[in-house]
């Protein structure tokens, strides 16, 4: 009988880690499918409506408002970026800092998309890093043949019930902390506030050369 309950404990045990082992798996898909959904809509776009974009740079902005930042945590980036200079900084900083750099990446992401010519985007493995976090692989094949490996981390928020994205490693190179390094630098040698100020002065300066070249 002992013998028997033992074996029936055992069964039950494999059966729900196998079970819990493939809820994870499935939620970690669900992270690889919003990459490859996100993705294939922002090559179908660019792809269709190239030339309404070029010089368009508030078209350019809306287009990266719509198909990308939903699906991004850009305040989580930047309060990695600063590292522990953001428990130094005060509120207003801190959210001054997520925003200026929000408009930084928007404006850095779409401009290297408009000289792009992808032709497809390919989620290649899904790796579940711990629960609520993922991490995806793609291939991303250019119109002239060559392709790149571009690997994306997310994490899945309980207040917006999706998955995020909150790094982008492309061919080996994090682009969280290659922004990191760049910004821990500057932190530690201008300050919180100049850098700030810096930042926020190259966005106007960005967005009202595109304004002119676009008159």
């Amino acid at each position: 009988m002992n013998k028997w309950v033992t074996g029936l404990t055992t069964a039950l045990f494999g059966w729900t880690l196998c079970l819990s082992q493939a809820m994870a798996s499935t939620q970690a898909d669900e992270a690889g499918a919003m990459v490859q959904s996100v993705s294939e809509k922002v090559v179908a776009e660019l792809n269709q409506n190239r030339t309404r974009y070029e010089g368009n740079p508030q078209a350019v902005k809306a287009f990266a408002e719509e198909y990308v930042l939903p699906y991004v945590d850009t305040f989580r980036m930047a309060r990695y970026v600063m590292g522990r200079y953001w428990k130094l900084a005060s509120e207003t900083q801190q959210e001054a800092f997520a925003e200026a750099f929000k408009t930084m990446l928007l404006r850095s992401y779409s401009k290297s998309l408009l000289k792009l010519e992808i032709d497809s985007v390919k989620v290649t493995r899904i790796t579940e890093e711990r629960p609520g976090r993922a991490s995806i692989q793609s291939e991303v094949l250019q119109a002239d043949g060559n392709a790149s490996r571009v690997d994306y981390r997310a994490y899945y928020s309980d207040t917006k019930q999706r998955w995020l994205l909150y790094d982008m490693t492309v061919e080996g190179v994090s682009l969280l902390l290659n922004y990191r390094k760049t910004y821990g630098s500057e932190f530690a040698s201008k300050g919180v506030a100049r850098v700030i100020n810096e930042l926020e002065s190259k966005n106007q300066e960005a967005l009202a050369e595109q304004s002119e070249a676009a008159a």
